[in-house]
């Protein structure tokens, strides 16, 4: 007797909007590789806890967006009701990205440590600017479980971020002088 394990899935974009009117829908994609909504064949469109496998049967990008029909999304409306969605893949079909990059959930939940080994708190969130990325790192207190979480924004530079180690889930910070006051 075999257990069976469901496919680990992974957010790639969220449909923010209907483009034009014949069921073409934009995407907000969470990737750096644009192109990438080319290589899509198979989605998984999830909507409050429910979810569908759709064929992708045109993908472009068109401003830093991605532009997507979906098999049976043949008009405005259609595509409105996907408005909100997320857009999923199976994990075993997410880039290889090259060394040292990572994606935003292999980010999020690491522990944070600086280089004098104080634990700062964990990585809450990645902010794309344009320039570098922000790491949000929560400093929730657990003796005051009242106050007001506490957070630092960790500029993504080399000169700041010394180690990322996804195995034993830290990464190591060098912090400028006056980032935590």
């Amino acid at each position: 007797m075999s257990a069976s394990h469901p496919v680990q899935m992974i957010t790639i974009g969220k449909f923010i909007s209907p483009f034009g009117v014949k069921g073409e829908i934009k995407v907000y994609p969470y990737s750096d590789f644009l192109d990438r909504c080319t290589l899509l064949n198979e989605v998984i469109v999830e909507k409050r806890d429910q979810s569908e496998t759709r064929l992708v049967t045109e993908a472009r990008v068109y401003k830093n967006l991605w532009v997507l029909r979906l098999k049976g999304c043949d008009t405005r409306e259609d595509a409105a009701l996907l408005t909100g969605s997320l857009l999923k893949i199976p994990f075993d079909q997410r880039l290889v990205l090259p060394e040292g990059s990572y994606y935003f959930d292999e980010i999020i939940g690491l522990l944070a440590i600086s280089v004098d080994g104080e634990k700062l708190g964990v990585v809450r969130e990645v902010i794309q600017t344009g320039g570098n990325d922000i790491y949000v790192v929560d400093r929730k207190n657990p003796s005051n479980e009242d106050a007001p979480p506490a957070e630092i924004m960790v500029p993504a530079l080399h000169s700041v971020v010394k180690e990322i180690n996804l195995q034993k889930g830290f990464m190591l910070l060098d912090l400028p002088e006056g980032l935590m006051d």
